[in-house]
Parts: structure tokens; C-alpha cells; sequence
């Protein structure tokens, strides 16, 4: 995998944000750069600064909705693919976040689920693969 990719793990609790940051970090063997933040704020500036290949998007966060911070992200950067990892997901919560601009969704507690959906984003988009849902893409 070419890179290194720099991913955004915007979560607000603390273990959860290191376990993701570690998973990407061990898994990417050397060609992640992981920036944490701890709410959808700090992870707005984080966008305004620099670019990102990832935005890891926890979905109870202290200073948004989910679909909040999915919109607020999206809108900060178009052209950075969003993977949301809620705690639980349905179907239709999965099909809401991809209508409104996120990659996919996974699951926290599923690591390689998890690292699966970061794996054939980075994947395809090192392969100029598509990479946003339809919504996204049209600017809905």
C-alpha cells in the first residue's frame, strides 16, 4: 500500500480513539499517519490545516449529531472520504450515513471489519477507483 495516507480519527473517547489510532497504525504498517481529535471542533480546524486521505467519524460525539458531524465533515472537505464507526449500526442508519455522504460504515468493536473498509478506500483511491456514494458525488 503506497503512502503514507494521513487519516483523522475524530472520537471522543479516549480508549476508543487509541484502539482505532493503533489499529491503523499496526495494520498499515508504517504508511499511516493517524491525528486524533476528540470532538467534531477540533476536528473541523484539523481539516482547515491540512488534507486528509480519511476521516474516521465517531458518531456520538459531545458537540454534534451523527448526521451533524457527517455534514459539517463532508462539507469541510468534499473530497475526503468519511468511514463512520458507531457503536451499533442498523441497515437503515447505514444506508442513511451513505445517502449523506459517507464511504461505508463500520462497526467500532470490529476491528477487521474495521480495517477492511480502510483498506479498500486507501486501495481504491491509490487506483483512482470511485470512492464517493452517488449523494456525495452530486453534491447532495
Amino acid at each position: 500500500m503506497p503512502g503514507p495516507w494521513e487519516i483523522l480519527v475524530i472520537e471522543d473517547d479516549q480508549l476508543d480513539r487509541e484502539l482505532v489510532a493503533e489499529l491503523l497504525a499496526v495494520r498499515g504498517r508504517g504508511g499511516v499517519r493517524v491525528t486524533q481529535v476528540a470532538d467534531l471542533q477540533s476536528g473541523l480546524v484539523a481539516l482547515g490545516t491540512r488534507r486528509f486521505d480519511l476521516v474516521m467519524l465517531d458518531t456520538k460525539l459531545p458537540d454534534a449529531s451523527a448526521l451533524h458531524a457527517l455534514r459539517a465533515v463532508g462539507d469541510k472537505a468534499p473530497l475526503t472520504p468519511i468511514l463512520p464507526h458507531p457503536a451499533y449500526i442498523s441497515a437503515q442508519t447505514r444506508q442513511t450515513a451513505r445517502s449523506r455522504g459517507a464511504f461505508d460504515v463500520v462497526v467500532r468493536g470490529d476491528l477487521n471489519g474495521m480495517w477492511a473498509a480502510v483498506n479498500k478506500l486507501l486501495t481504491l483511491s491509490t487506483f483512482g477507483g470511485d470512492i464517493f456514494p452517488s449523494a456525495r458525488a452530486v453534491g447532495q
